[in-house]
């Protein structure tokens, strides 16, 4: 048993109520024009990966693919990433030409071509309103031998000019009786600021804990930078490098023990819109340690979201840790689940 009480999953549940109960309503004043010569008013939620999300009146959220689009127009300001790694924060107003949109910035008017147009997403008025995210959950239990499982993950993002806030979590409790309970937790709170095209530095904040791994919990603070290596219509590919700081405290005693590790990542997604529509994000961390000779850690993930209806999804997870010189003496080396549960985005 842990001597920190598991406060993840309830500090995450209770995010992700207060960021959807206060999700702000948005004018629809966007216009969307068709190659067909059809116009409809809505608004634009986002472009990605070739397909353009777009709320319309009485009807919903629907996608619509590029090849399909002729212009649009809206007022508000966007976050707006061209093929070229070229970034703009403007607003978009109709082309006389077919497939191409006008990027107005304060002090110039850019005739692109759509399929120049990487991805973008608006820029909204108010704290709330710029943040997206998505929360999973997940329960199950066996009768025969009281096992239950409850696992929920999270991913929030606040996108401003200039940089990026994020708030990430994963927490998994497995109780059986006459068995101590397993958990598995971590809450990364990041900053993120974009250095020219495609570089970019940040730093993180994040708590962990890892019984498998005798991990009773690890404080870690990370100072990294990176490029964005590949960011296309249908790929993107990040890798970033840098150095933590962190305490771990172990199961087995009171003891705590001060670490300086390397860390080096690389972070893939991949996005295929069918039917369904599928989403492939993975991630792999090594963190060689500086302090304690011949340790190093290797963190690897992997989901894949199916999209069920509109903003729910179902997600089918991997992850794997190792660790060569754990924490506790009487610890496993590795740790790794392949789980399954339904989610929602906003």
């Amino acid at each position: 048993m842990g001597k920190y009480p598991n406060v993840f999953l309830r500090s995450g549940l209770l995010f992700f109520i207060l960021i959807i109960g206060l999700e702000g309503y948005s004018q629809k004043n966007d216009t969307l024009y068709f190659l067909n010569g059809d116009r409809v008013s809505g608004e634009i939620r986002q472009y990605k990966y070739g397909f353009l999300t777009y709320k319309t009146y009485g009807v919903g959220t629907t996608k619509v693919k590029y090849d399909k689009i002729s212009t649009f127009y809206s007022s508000k300001s966007f976050d707006i990433l061209l093929s070229n790694g070229r970034r703009w924060f403007a607003s978009f107003d109709t082309s006389y030409m077919d497939q191409y949109l006008n990027i107005v910035t304060l002090n110039d008017t850019i005739l692109t071509p759509l399929i120049e147009v990487v991805e973008f997403i608006p820029i909204k008025n108010g704290f709330w309103r710029k943040m997206t995210g998505t929360v999973d959950i997940g329960y199950s239990f066996a009768k025969a031998n009281s096992l239950s499982q409850l696992s929920g993950a999270t991913d929030i993002r606040y996108v401003h000019r200039g940089y990026q806030l994020a708030m990430k979590g994963n927490t998994l409790v497995t109780t059986q009786d006459e068995t101590p309970d397993i958990k598995r937790n971590d809450l990364t709170l990041s900053y993120f600021k974009r250095l020219g095209k495609t570089w970019f530095a940040g730093t993180a904040l994040s708590g962990e804990q890892n019984s498998e791994l005798g991990l009773d919990l690890r404080l870690q603070a990370s100072f990294v930078g990176g490029n964005e290596v590949l960011h296309t219509n249908t790929n993107n590919l990040m890798a970033f490098a840098g150095l933590v700081v962190n305490q771990e405290y172990n199961i087995d005693t009171t003891l705590s023990r001060w670490n300086i590790d390397g860390v080096a990542t690389l972070s893939y997604r991949l996005f295929r819109f069918q039917d369904p529509e599928i989403n492939i994000t993975s991630n792999l961390t090594a963190y060689p340690s500086f302090t304690v000779p011949g340790r190093y850690r290797v963190d690897f993930n992997i989901s894949a979201k199916i999209t069920i209806i509109s903003d729910m999804y179902f997600n089918l997870s991997f992850y794997e840790n190792f660790d060569s010189k754990p924490p506790s003496e009487n610890a496993a080396n590795s740790d790794y689940r392949i789980s399954t549960s339904i989610g929602y985005s906003f």
